[in-house]
This record gives C-alpha cells, sequence and structure tokens, in this order.
C-alpha cells in the first residue's frame, strides 16, 4: 500500500505526478500567456496603422476645406498632401506631405504602413519633378515598409513609387492606385485623398 506523508496542516505532500501535471499546467499556461502577448502585439500594430489612417484622413480633410482661402506664403509652387489607404488584413497605407519648389525640386515627409505584420516606416527625402500634359509627375519617393509587407514576393527595399497629381489646386479623391505606383501584382483595393495646395482651387501656378 502506497504511503502518503501528511502534513502538519492535514494537506498530503504532493506526489511526484502531482508535480508533473503542476508543471504540465504551468507550461501550458505559460505558452498560452505568450501566444496571447504575440497576438497582442499584432493587434497593437494593426491598431497603430488604424490611427495613422484616421489621422491622415482627417488631416487631409481639414486641409481642403481650408485650402482656398489660405495663404501659402513660402516660394514652393506646390504643396501636396496624400492619403493612400487600403482596407482589409492584407492592405495598408500611405501618408506623404510634399514640397514642390519653382526649380524643379522638392521634399516629402510621412509613412507607409503594412496590415500583414509589415508595420509602420518612416519616409523622407528628396524628390524632383516636372510637368506631363495636365499633370505633375513626382519622382525620388522612397516606400520603407512596402517591401516587407508583400511577402512572399520579394521586392528591394525601399519601393521606389512615382506620383502623378492634377497641376490644377484643389482637392481630389480616387482609388489606391490613382496618383501612385504600386507593383503591377497590388490589386486596386481602396481608396486615395489628394489636396493639391499652393494656390485658390481651381487655378495653377
Amino acid at each position: 500500500m502506497k504511503h502518503v506523508q501528511h502534513l502538519p496542516c492535514g494537506c498530503r505532500r504532493a506526489s511526484a505526478l502531482d508535480r508533473d501535471a503542476v508543471g504540465r499546467d504551468a507550461l501550458a499556461a505559460a505558452q498560452a500567456f505568450d501566444m496571447g502577448r504575440k497576438r497582442g502585439r499584432k493587434m497593437k500594430r494593426k491598431l497603430v496603422c488604424l490611427v495613422l489612417l484616421v489621422a491622415a484622413a482627417v488631416l487631409v480633410s481639414a486641409i481642403s476645406a481650408t485650402s482656398a482661402s489660405a495663404d501659402y506664403g513660402g516660394r514652393a509652387t506646390y504643396q501636396i498632401e496624400l492619403s493612400v489607404n487600403t482596407p482589409g488584413r492584407d492592405g495598408g497605407g500611405v501618408w506623404l506631405w510634399i514640397a514642390l519648389e519653382p526649380d524643379f525640386t522638392g521634399d516629402y515627409a510621412g509613412s507607409d504602413c503594412g496590415h500583414g505584420g509589415a508595420g509602420t516606416a518612416s519616409d523622407k527625402g528628396d524628390v524632383t519633378w516636372h510637368y506631363s500634359g495636365d499633370s505633375v509627375v513626382i519622382e525620388g519617393v522612397a516606400l520603407n515598409a512596402l517591401p516587407n509587407a508583400v511577402f512572399p514576393v520579394f521586392i528591394p527595399p525601399p519601393y521606389m513609387t512615382t506620383i502623378t497629381v492634377p497641376r490644377t489646386y484643389g482637392h481630389y479623391t480616387g482609388n489606391d492606385h490613382a496618383f501612385m505606383t504600386f507593383p503591377p501584382f497590388i490589386p486596386v483595393a481602396g481608396f486615395s485623398q489628394l489636396q493639391v495646395g499652393g494656390g485658390p482651387n481651381g487655378t495653377t501656378p
């Protein structure tokens, strides 16, 4: 007959089998906690991306509402705000502010984000631009998060996009491919908001 040792409190001392069971339970709990933390980090990245999406949309809308009467000042020929958003698990977004100078140079700042685990990356640098008919073509914008968002397709980072906007000052909308280029295997699935600033809406430089 197996001897069970009783402790002064009246409880029996845990056997080796008891301790193994407790260990297995503890390991399972730790694994569940770790999975929860990983899911939490993914949700946090998606939340950050969503917050940036909403903030960018609000900013572009606010700028478009006041652009007609704004005193832009400075020497920039164009001040451009672009928000591109593709919803869904595999979507993402791009938010850019671009200043174009009279000498056909310029600079930009913003960020892009991939929902599929790529996170958000800062984007900034210098650009060149030129007229093409009724459009302004901007070259030199680098997207740093996009290459990490299209796995398993390999794109050497950063992804260089070309932005084409109307020559006339004003507020414009379109799909997510309307104003900037993306890799050809990325389908049209979202929307864009664009503000071409620098003067009263409906005019050109």
